[in-house]
């Protein structure tokens, strides 16, 4: 059974970050470079990976230009902006760090790190088993039968959900969180729900909305917008729908499996980082076999 581990990397660096800064005040080097979020997003990957036995791993992220926002100008404008040492961290991580350690991160212009997750959690059929690593409860509308969600708050906050997961604590199931969040909204996304409409009511409307028989040609969508307390605001719910729906494939979209590091890669970036706790020998030897690393040297003559 082979097992692919996919990390929602804006959420979790995002998450790390922002932690990091409440307790530490922020890290850099001696030479001033920031690795706040850096450090805390290895810290949280390498925990996972520390306690499953993954084929693959493959970090997912923001590459710019997203396409909700030009559909809503609200689309995510509650966000706070970010600093010049917020993006210079994030990019270390992505363009130097996470390579260093055999793994390559995937983005698209114009697409959400969510997107990228939903189109190689769909279609990756060489394995039987995906996980994704994340901080964001949107994503687990993509739990499946073969899709579970690592939903990572703190290191003693961390869920794994399958469908019966999310069923008791969304009160709907999977393919239904899009439906819930365009009707009651959304707040970490500012997307303003339907007037009058509370989750619980959300929740009321979508079990009312299931398919009986009579109603089966029409989508769920389409059973909701007709239901009595939307109809008259189904143009709001059909544009929220857009904005938090992810069952669009990103098109022509290419990733690469990641590839067990060398050592010398390794032990060079934490040297270079002055990521001293890693290369601890204990944290180390569990860190070498969760990235599988190689320890073989090829001495020339």
């Amino acid at each position: 059974m082979k097992k692919l581990l996919l990390i929602d990397v804006s959420a979790v660096f995002h998450r790390s970050y922002n932690a990091l800064r409440r307790t530490t005040g922020g890290m850099t080097t001696s030479a001033g470079i920031p690795v706040t979020g850096t450090y805390g997003t290895l810290n949280t990957l390498f925990s996972i990976l520390e306690k499953d036995d993954y084929d693959c791993v493959v970090p997912c992220y923001d590459a710019g230009g997203n396409f909700r926002k030009k559909e809503s100008d609200t689309y995510k404008g509650n966000r706070e902006k970010q600093n010049v040492e917020f993006y210079a961290d994030l990019s270390l991580l992505k363009e130097d760090v996470l390579p260093s350690l055999g793994m390559t991160p995937c983005g698209a212009k114009g697409w959400e790190a969510d997107d990228i997750l939903a189109t190689i959690s769909r279609n990756s059929p060489a394995y039987s088993e995906i996980h994704i690593l994340t901080c964001d409860k949107d994503l687990l509308s993509l739990v499946s039968n073969k899709v579970k969600v690592i939903l990572f708050n703190s290191a003693k906050k961390v869920r794994v959900y399958d469908i019966d997961g999310v069923l008791e604590d969304l009160g709907v199931y999977p393919a239904e969180v899009k439906y819930l969040k365009a009707l009651s909204g959304d707040k970490s996304d500012n997307v303003a729900g339907i007037s009058g409409i509370g989750p619980k009511t959300a929740i009321r409307i979508i079990e009312e909305s299931r398919p009986k028989g009579e109603d089966e040609f029409l989508s769920g969508a389409d059973r909701i917008a007709f239901h009595p307390k939307v109809k008259e605001q189904a143009a709001t719910f059909y544009a929220n729908l857009r904005l938090v729906d992810l069952s669009n494939d990103v098109p022509d979209l290419r990733w690469f499996a990641s590839t067990p590091p060398a050592d010398e890669s390794v032990r060079g970036v934490f040297t270079a980082l002055e990521f001293g706790s890693f290369l601890k020998e204990k944290r180390y030897g569990k860190i070498q076999e969760a990235l599988r690393v190689s320890t073989h040297v090829v001495s020339g003559e």
